[in-house]
């Protein structure tokens, strides 16, 4: 008879997956045609869940991000020392349906809870609720590329819709260079083929390739979180950077456009609500 021994180590998804050859994958890709320095097509919607301060859900092509943020909660207090500026705490999560292997879900969840925090640092004013901490969440719910770029943007308007104070608005973008390819807001099948490659380095001679992620605020020209993987030369990596820039204000318009139309509806509320209480007077 058989023992099982629930110690051993779980065979991790793929062990068995047939490699593909990494040229192969490349020539499926679509590759775009022309310079487009626009983002995705663009859902957003500031007030998705009603038991938070504050949430927002967005799709960016294909990937949806859900971003909520927690009433602020008081610190352990010191008596001993206080410190004047409150605390941040980002966590970005996958929902279990999308990403099949675990490990890599794992790793995914652990540097992009990190950058977020790096992200929204210089955008939240931590001097107006000392020794106080705020919690900001995400949730992927579909990753087709571009989910850290897509959840710092989430999370910025969640901030809006919480009523937190913020220096600025932000909005981020991602880019991946290829075999010479210029990929702006790429899929996930890109990002994929990028992180299988293996490491290089100028000395090899092999040429360069990574993924970058800027966020920036849009009226301080701050640069607030700068992502980068891979092997790319100082001139390319400026240029590219412009690049997302571009795309980070024409996004901009969007998260404008939608938190204006969700000032306008409170408004309208607040005139039907002051209305009805005056006709309830004058009928009294």
């Amino acid at each position: 008879m058989t023992s099982f021994n629930s110690n051993e180590s779980f065979i991790t998804y793929g062990t068995y997956k047939p490699k593909e050859n990494i040229d192969e994958l490349f020539e499926r890709l679509q590759k775009p045609k022309e310079l487009k320095l626009e983002p995705r097509l663009t859902f957003l919607k500031v007030g998705t869940v009603s038991n938070v301060k504050g949430s927002a859900y967005m799709e960016y092509g294909n990937t949806k991000v859900m971003a909520q943020i927690e009433p602020p909660k008081e610190l352990n207090k010191q008596p001993k020392k206080s410190d004047p500026l409150g605390v941040i705490v980002c966590s970005v999560k996958y929902a279990p349906f999308a990403v099949d292997d675990v490990e890599i879900m794992n790793r995914k969840e652990s540097f992009m809870s990190a950058a977020l925090k790096k992200a929204l640092g210089p955008v939240v004013c931590l001097n107006e609720f000392p020794n106080f901490q705020l919690e900001i969440k995400a949730l992927v719910l579909d990753d087709d590329g571009c989910a850290l770029s897509t959840a710092i943007t989430c999370c910025g308007v969640a901030l809006i819709d919480a009523g937190i104070p913020t220096y600025d608005l932000i909005t981020a973008s991602t880019v991946c260079l290829l075999k010479g390819v210029e990929f702006f807001n790429p899929s996930s099948d890109i990002e994929d083929l990028l992180h299988s490659l293996p490491c290089i380095t100028e000395a090899n001679g092999l040429e360069e390739h990574g993924i970058i992620v800027v966020a920036s605020l849009s009226t301080g020209g701050q640069v607030s979180e700068f992502f980068q993987k891979g092997y790319i030369k100082s001139d390319t990596l400026e240029r590219l950077c412009e690049h997302l820039l571009v795309i980070n204000q024409r996004l901009l318009d969007t998260v404008r456009h939608v938190l204006i139309d969700k000032v306008k509806y409170h408004i309208a509320q607040e005139r039907e609500q002051l209305a009805g209480d005056t006709n309830d007077v004058e009928n009294a």
